[in-house]
């Protein structure tokens, strides 16, 4: 009833909100497995993450693009697998692979509206997740990942009249560290934290500008995570986050420990 619960709370803000951060106590929440006994001193789990951004929150690297355009947003949408080894219910080494389609909207002039989707591109991250100390019901830990994602362009538009394009490619990288505390309440894990991160996210060929390479980075690097993980302890975790500030950014994932 209680997972039930949380997820009707926060289904209303996926759609409302690129990289998502997870539970920082995500390798002790799940303390016993399908096969692996609890007493080895590894584990893995698989799993799968639903993410939804309403605005990375990027600016021109070039501050002299400011002139003439402007960032209205740029959305992304992603279908995420993740393969995670666990050490001693203390360290994530975890990979995450899927595909993700990211949505620019550029300004010219402020009469001017570029819209572009791109094609479902492959999206890697790979990062690490560890404990740092647990304290009571409390846990400290920390987050660090690396995400690249390339796709091609599958439509450009100029004030909602398409443009023909067959050129057009999305590159993106992103480095990103948390540092966040979780609280045990019954079966529910509430988390917290502060997010840093790098971002870039270079257009090739772009039509549009005449340089043909269009550069944007992150507009703030530091940013807040909240969101709650629930799990009996056994076998599976389901998690809900949404992140605000420096993304603005929803996602839902499960996992499994076998």
């Amino acid at each position: 009833m209680k997972i039930n619960l949380l997820l009707i709370l926060l289904l209303p803000f996926l759609n409302l909100f690129a990289s998502s951060v997870g539970n920082v106590a995500s390798p002790a929440i799940i303390e016993e497995g399908l096969f692996i006994s609890d007493k080895a001193w590894f584990n893995f789990r698989l799993g799968y993450e639903n993410y939804n951004v309403e605005d990375l929150c990027l600016k021109f690297q070039d501050t002299d693009n400011e002139n003439s355009f402007g960032i209205h947003k740029v959305k992304a949408y992603a279908n995420i697998g993740s393969f995670t080894i666990n050490i001693k219910e203390r360290l994530d080494a975890y990979i995450n692979f899927g595909s993700m389609k990211i949505e620019p909207y550029i300004k010219k002039h402020q009469t001017l509206l570029y819209k572009s989707k791109s094609e479902d591109g492959f999206l890697f991250r790979v990062g690490s997740k560890l404990v740092i100390f647990e304290i009571l019901d409390f846990t400290l830990g920390v987050d660090a990942k690396y995400s690249i994602f390339k796709a091609k362009n599958e439509y450009l538009t100029l004030n909602d009249s398409p443009i023909e394009d067959n050129k057009f490619k999305y590159v993106f990288n992103e480095w990103q560290i948390t540092l966040g505390v979780s609280q045990k309440i019954s079966i529910l894990r509430p988390y917290g934290g502060i997010v840093y991160r790098d971002s870039n996210l270079t257009f090739n060929n772009t039509p549009y500008y005449n340089n043909n390479k269009m550069k944007l980075t992150f507009d703030k690097k530091a940013g807040a995570v909240i969101g709650s993980s629930a799990s009996i302890g056994t076998f599976v975790l389901i998690n809900a986050e949404l992140r605000f500030i420096n993304e603005r950014s929803a996602s839902i994932s499960g996992e499994l420990r076998f």
